[in-house]
């Protein structure tokens, strides 16, 4: 499997996922100037052929530790890299698990072998409080999700609303028809501001593709983006977006559409409870956003 180096230019308003390669916006594009980088790039982990991302495939996301809870792509990996000819532009969710053994290179996650830099583990113990934001799962249905703790009163197993699920005014979104749900013990952990840890939301600079951290290394750093798309980019160009952005009404900011923070955006309120944010586009219509889905300007 040939591991393709792709650079996108910052001109662009959105950066595609669809490489195994690093993507930047340092507007170089011209493919045949850079091909010894790109063997450079391509080889300079080892990589084992089947791992379509130019990234250290053995990197651990912190401590791993056997019997503990993961957040893995195992239920979709393996067969992907056998039966796709281009298993980096597929689409990947993650999902809970439990670590049965941990290895250098690669970790065991239920009965599937895993990249280490492919697993997001949730070490134990963890508390919450009112407002903190957690990287956790659906808990009365699967996937990963971020999520806005309101109710703190047992802070082992605080009761949250879900900002990865869409919120309407008529009261039947998933994340209203889920909201304050309970989760269990050993099942979060807390994201913190400035930290460069799975879950973060993250963006590019220059063309603001809309992202989620998966694994940061010092040059590069793996992300989920849309469509549940996973891709290497440089580090350098990577940028966290806060996760208290302390919104007010009549501030301007970027907004997800279509996997890209656009401009354009209006502060209309702000529910700090929810973790939403209504805003009007440049259309005057107004549309609601998670916390994690907008960018003050």
């Amino acid at each position: 499997m040939k591991k393709t180096f792709y650079l996108c230019a910052a001109a662009l308003a959105m950066a595609t996922m669809s490489c195994g390669g690093v993507q930047t916006n340092n507007n170089q594009n011209n493919e045949g100037e850079n091909q010894d980088q790109q063997t450079e790039e391509a080889d300079e982990f080892g990589n084992e052929e089947s791992y379509p991302w130019v990234f250290p495939e053995g990197q651990k996301n912190g401590e791993l530790k056997e019997g503990e809870t993961v957040l893995s792509i195992h239920s979709f990996y393996p067969n992907k890299i056998k039966e796709s000819d281009d298993p980096a532009n597929e689409t990947y969710i993650y999902y809970n698990a439990t670590l049965k053994s941990v290895g250098e290179k690669k970790s065991m996650v239920d009965n599937v072998e895993m990249p280490n830099s492919l697993i997001i583990p949730i070490p134990e113990g963890q508390t919450a409080k009112k407002g903190d934001i957690v990287l956790t799962w659906w808990q009365s249905g699967s996937g990963m999700q971020r999520a806005i703790v309101t109710d703190d009163s047992n802070p082992k197993q605080p009761k949250v609303c879900y900002l990865d699920m869409d919120w309407t005014e008529d009261g039947k979104g998933f994340a209203n028809s889920h909201a304050n749900e309970q989760l269990k013990p050993n099942s979060f952990v807390v994201l913190k501001d400035g930290e460069m840890t799975p879950g973060q939301p993250i963006y590019i600079e220059g063309d603001y593709t809309k992202l989620i951290l998966l694994s940061a290394h010092e040059k590069y750093t793996l992300c989920k983006g849309f469509a549940g798309k996973i891709g290497s980019y440089y580090s350098q160009y990577v940028k966290l977006v806060p996760l208290h952005q302390n919104l007010q009404p009549g501030d301007k900011i970027r907004a997800d559409f279509v996997g890209t923070y656009n401009d354009g955006y209006t502060v209309e309120k702000v529910d700090e409870t929810i973790g939403r944010v209504w805003a009007k586009d440049s259309f005057d219509k107004t549309k609601i956003f998670s916390i994690l889905d907008v960018l003050k300007e």
